[in-house]
């Protein structure tokens, strides 16, 4: 009796004991918080900080950007809504000038040095009417102020633009199975890590990178995925060719918008990163629906 009894307390401590353990998950660290990003590819703020949180949460957690405008940066949009005015307005000298003064600060800014080109070789530029100033070229009624025909300015558009904006659509805060993390970025490429929620693959990179133009883009696509030789194949997605191969454990897709090459990168868990192909094209087809 007393043998019976010391054994089923002893089967009742080990229960007690196991339980804590049956509810503990395995930990991993994910990065959360908030980037602020320059419409120029600088990092403005990054208040973001690693954690440790069960695996089952990581759905929870994750980091989201914020694009800005900053002050230099700022400074220079102003000088180039001006330039596009007087281009409109016919005045070439004048935009040579603003033209020249945003070159000197920042050679890549928007179309300022292809347009201070054409002015240079003695032609007059199209309008860039994509500014975020009020000033247009006058196709959509106003007088290149910012008012139409005397009425009261318009306040400007604040959304930012720069060349990171066209970069940032393609990694997003959110894509569905993924938990974003930081951004690495400057003025002509974006490169962003996800953690897959899904076992078979335990990273997700997407590489944004912008060429001088579209022929460039299609040289660099060709080249990037020379990398990945093995079961090469190729799918369109929303009107994307998508280059696709595996190299060990990595698939990749890459794919080109204009003058930007897109590259969406899985690391599987498996001996062979073929198997990881369809989640790639899912992911794509996700960025660019």
């Amino acid at each position: 009796m007393r043998r019976t009894l010391t054994l089923l307390l002893a089967f009742v401590l080990l229960v007690v004991l196991a339980l804590p353990l049956a509810g503990c998950q395995r930990k991993v660290t994910v990065l959360t918080g908030e980037i602020v990003l320059c419409t120029a590819g600088e990092v403005i703020e990054d208040n973001t900080e690693e954690v440790q949180v069960p695996a089952g949460d990581v759905e929870q957690y994750g980091v989201t950007t914020r694009v800005i405008t900053c002050d230099e940066h700022g400074d220079l949009a102003s000088m180039y809504a001006a330039a596009q005015k007087a281009i409109a307005d016919g005045d070439l000298v004048t935009a040579r000038e603003r033209l020249r003064t945003i070159v000197a600060t920042d050679l890549t800014y928007r179309k300022a040095a292809s347009q201070l080109a054409e002015i240079d070789a003695g032609s007059r530029p199209a309008v860039d009417s994509g500014s975020a100033d009020a000033g247009t070229d006058g196709t959509d009624g106003t007088d290149g102020t910012g008012g139409t025909g005397g009425e009261e300015p318009t306040q400007p558009d604040e959304t930012p633009v720069g060349p990171v904006v066209s970069l940032t659509r393609y990694v997003p805060d959110t894509i569905e199975g993924y938990v974003a993390q930081g951004i690495i970025a400057d003025l002509a490429f974006l490169s962003r890590q996800y953690l897959p929620t899904a076992k078979t693959a335990d990273q997700l990179m997407i590489e944004v990178e912008q060429h001088v133009n579209a022929d460039a883009a299609v040289a660099h696509q060709a080249s990037f995925v020379e990398g990945y030789p093995d079961s090469a194949t190729s799918k369109t997605i929303n009107g994307k060719t998508v280059m696709a191969g595996v190299n060990g454990q990595y698939a990749v897709g890459i794919f080109f918008d204009g003058p930007l090459t897109v590259a969406v990168e899985l690391h599987a868990t498996g001996s062979s990163g073929a198997a990881a192909l369809d989640a790639v094209f899912a992911v794509v087809q996700s960025i660019t629906k």
